[in-house]
């Protein structure tokens, strides 16, 4: 039942919209599209080329709504870097939205005049913090500690039968 709601739901989501937008994944080529604060959203559809985008964001089940207008304008076609306010633009494939917290559900929407785009969903990586990782050496076995005493021994006495090898071969001459 649940799967069927799930089902229709991303349907409802999907007529409501004027064209599609997503995060973006490996396919689009980055690594993940969802940071600790931040998320990669793709880029409207070319047809859009030129026209002021904004986007509306809120944090999943909340009513605070953030909306950002004009954050850019869709790039033509073709590859192009460019800076846009305070985020960036790269190779036409996504948009950077920056100063997110960390571990938290956000619904994105692009507007463009009166197109919307679909609602995405994405949950922003919960980062650890920097004092809660153990940076000791751990501790050593008592088996790498009995294969470095081996390994050391055997070093020296191959060391000095070298140095005896040496000194006898020498004294011969």
């Amino acid at each position: 039942m649940l799967t069927i709601l799930l089902f229709v739901g991303t349907l409802l989501n999907h007529a409501n919209a004027d064209f599609d937008t997503d995060v973006l994944n490996e396919k689009d080529g980055v690594v993940s599209g969802i940071l600790s604060d931040s998320v990669l959203l793709r880029l409207p559809p070319c047809s859009f080329q030129g026209q002021n985008v904004s986007l509306q964001y809120t944090i999943n089940n909340t009513v605070d709504t953030w909306t950002l207008e004009n954050i850019f304008s869709v790039p033509p076609c073709e590859k192009t870097t460019g800076t846009e306010g305070n985020s960036l633009v790269t190779r036409r494939i996504g948009y950077k939205v920056s100063d997110l917290a960390s571990g938290t559900t956000y619904r994105f929407q692009f507007q463009i005049g009166s197109n919307k785009s679909n609602t995405v969903l994405a949950t922003t990586k919960a980062g650890q913090h920097y004092s809660g990782i153990d940076t000791g050496l751990p501790a050593r076995s008592g088996a790498m500690v009995v294969i470095t005493v081996i390994l050391s021994v055997a070093m020296f006495i191959l060391m000095v039968a070298l140095t005896i090898t040496i000194v006898l071969s020498n004294d011969e001459d």
